[in-house]
């Protein structure tokens, strides 16, 4: 089989595919969860980490352009993320705040490995990639603590994404 300008050429191209497309999701995820979570402001913190996937997301896409990959339509990939809601939706703030604490780190690993499989010209946008995770979980973190200031690192993220554009 021949390459087209659509198929990853290797395991690095499809992971920075895949990671794309699971962040495109994940904007709509917590922005479909904001409707469910109850909470003094939970609303306006899920909405930020949506922003949050949405800048990650924005972060990559020249990288997909450079290697000539194509996701999955937007809207198809926005819809989808919104079906990932069902096992999150009943749960307490501070229970999904534990969650993202538990579960997060895990994500960490998987941006890191896509870093070890990178061209050297990649790394500063992978960067972007990973870190705003590692702001998730500072974020999770400091609202576990009730940190009154815990979006303050969410949105810096944001202004920094802003920057790259």
């Amino acid at each position: 089989m021949t390459h087209t300008e659509t198929q990853p050429r290797d395991k690095y191209q499809q992971t920075l595919l895949d990671y794309y497309e699971e962040e495109v999701m994940g904007e709509a995820y917590f922005h479909a969860l904001a409707e469910h979570i109850d909470g003094d402001g939970v609303a306006d913190k899920l909405h930020l980490l949506g922003e949050v996937e949405r800048c990650a997301a924005q972060a990559v896409e020249p990288l997909l352009t450079k290697h000539k990959l194509k996701p999955r339509d937007r809207a198809a990939l926005l819809s989808e993320g919104t079906l990932h809601i069902a096992a999150h939706k009943d749960y307490e703030w501070q229970d999904f705040v534990a969650y993202m604490v538990v579960r997060y780190p895990g994500y960490v690993d998987d941006f890191e490995a896509l870093e070890r499989l990178a061209p050297v010209e990649d790394l500063p946008r992978l960067k972007v990639l990973t870190k705003h995770e590692v702001v998730a979980i500072e974020f999770a973190v400091k609202e576990a603590a009730g940190d009154p200031d815990s979006t303050a690192l969410l949105q810096t993220y944001i202004d920094e994404c802003a920057d790259l554009r």
